[in-house]
């Protein structure tokens, strides 16, 4: 019986946007000001990023696990 939960999608959003949203509001930041400023390059090397770490993501928990018995 695996230890992963049954939606990881779900799970890593919700700590992403928890972590994320932290960060910002320490730095005094407004999530808001920064989509209005962002350029079509940087919205899309976003996007890019996001997709990328969903497949590292996804080919992690696709993994078959092992036990390490001694």
């Amino acid at each position: 019986m695996s230890n992963l939960p049954e939606k990881p999608n779900v799970i890593s959003n919700k700590v992403i946007d928890l972590l994320v949203d932290d960060t910002l509001r320490r730095n005094g930041i407004n999530p808001e000001n920064i989509k209005e400023k962002l350029t079509d390059q940087q919205k899309h090397q976003l996007k890019e990023l996001v997709e990328d770490l969903t497949k590292q993501v996804n080919t992690f928990t696709n993994q078959p696990t092992t036990d390490k018995k001694n």
